[in-house]
């Protein structure tokens, strides 16, 4: 999150910056690192000096050209007051009529007690330092700040024209996944930050939860579900160019990264689980076979992209399917143990696809209506018993809805707008 020094213009903001202050001098420093004119400290216990000194590594593993010398301070708070991870303060000035930036800039890390190493910690630190990258380097060759952004090289190529990016924080109807400077600092940690900050999970299919007696997932937040906060628009690496832009105002030229060919998702087939509710399966296809990528199926009601969930993570070396819904496995004493996820209404399926550089892509979004499916494998499963002993694991086409369209009244039992684990899944065993 991106705060500035040179507008300051509510008393709102001014009060902030004033609890801030006051926040810091109630507490107590636990540790310093100094190096290369730029100090760390943390007001956290779980942060020790070596591990400053770590975090500053992880640091330099961002990408960073001489804008890294302006940077002066990183505070690392053990809570959260205002509940952000992160907040970047630049040092800006005006000299005849050009920004410039001052050597004082600071990074606030916050919530130290709980993100506590460096993989928790090394996305929101490389988020923030993109701020700082963004906003040096665009002053230093296009003269360019907040207020004139839609003016930069960067909205061209971003093709952020005619979308509804905010370039002005104190708007009304302010959306913080449209700010210009929260885009600008997502779009750093996909293309140039470290290989911490884009690091995977690997997520489990509801086959292998079962099978293996683990539980869904503990990690709601990793890049390889969530990429970047604003999901309306491509990811950084889909946008032609906008890499070699990002290094070009850093001083730095290199050949323009191939853009992968997408693989294309299948349809849905499905079949009847031992608990009498639907069970998916979906594959797609490896158009590139000389290069391993990683695969993550995420799915998300049609009309809230925000609230995705995880399906599987596989690479290019599996097999490319993915089972999801509700899926049951038949015990030693006869018993059945389950997973039920339904989904009712429309959901869409989209595939994110890593390559070994850590670039993220992603695939066509696809949606289906998972009542039409449901019906369908229903049907399917009845016809099938009128004619064929019980033969539950009998997998059945299923029709892709062609035609979707919103349906708002629509109030799915499986992922929850909710966003909470608790709604994703639940174990039952019945006899």
């Amino acid at each position: 999150m991106k705060f500035f020094k040179i507008t300051i213009t509510s008393i709102l903001f001014i009060l902030f910056l004033f609890n801030i202050s006051v926040f810091a001098d109630e507490l107590k420093v636990y540790s310093t690192y100094t190096a290369n004119n730029l100090t760390i400290t943390s007001y956290s216990k779980n942060w020790s000096k070596s591990m400053l000194k770590d975090l500053y590594l992880e640091l330099l593993n961002n990408f960073h050209s001489d804008e890294f010398d302006y940077l002066s301070n990183i505070y690392i708070y053990p809570d959260s007051p205002e509940g952000v991870n992160g907040l970047y303060y630049d040092d800006i000035f005006l000299e005849n009529g050009k920004y410039k930036l001052g050597n004082n800039a600071y990074i606030n890390l916050y919530n130290g007690d709980e993100n506590n190493t460096i993989r928790k910690i090394s996305y929101t630190l490389s988020h923030e330092y993109g701020h700082h990258y963004m906003v040096y380097n665009l002053m230093k060759t296009e003269n360019i700040y907040y207020h004139n952004l839609q003016d930069s090289k960067y909205v061209k190529i971003r093709n952020l024209n005619g979308t509804p990016v905010i370039y002005d924080a104190t708007k009304k109807d302010y959306l913080y996944h449209w700010d210009i400077m929260e885009i600008m600092a997502d779009d750093y940690v996909q293309l140039l930050g470290s290989s911490n900050a884009k690091m995977s999970y690997d997520y489990k299919s509801v086959d292998e939860i079962l099978k293996e007696n683990t539980t869904p997932y503990n990690n709601p937040n990793s890049f390889n579900l969530k990429p970047q906060l604003n999901p309306y628009i491509p990811l950084a690496a889909d946008i032609s160019g906008l890499y070699n832009y990002l290094l070009n105002i850093g001083g730095f030229t290199v050949a323009s990264p191939k853009i992968p060919e997408k693989p294309k998702l299948n349809n849905v087939t499905g079949y009847m689980s031992l608990n009498n509710e639907p069970t998916y399966n979906i594959t797609w296809n490896n158009p590139n076979k000389n290069e391993v990528f990683e695969y993550t199926l995420v799915i998300y009601p049609e009309n809230n992209p925000f609230v995705a969930y995880p399906l599987k993570t596989v690479t290019s070396k599996e097999p490319l399917n993915v089972i999801f819904g509700s899926y049951s496995i038949k015990q030693k004493d006869g018993t059945i143990k389950s997973i039920s996820q339904i989904y009712e209404g429309k959901y869409t399926l989209k595939l994110y696809i890593k390559d070994s550089n850590g670039f993220m892509y992603s695939s066509t979004p696809v949606t289906y209506n998972f009542t039409q499916l449901s019906n369908n494998i229903t049907s399917n499963n009845t016809k099938s018993s009128n004619t064929k002993s019980n033969d539950t694991t009998k997998t059945n086409n299923v029709v892709n809805d062609n035609k979707p369209s919103a349906t708002p009244d629509s109030k799915p039992i499986g992922p929850s707008s909710s966003g909470s684990l608790n709604d994703l899944f639940y174990l039952v065993s019945k006899s």
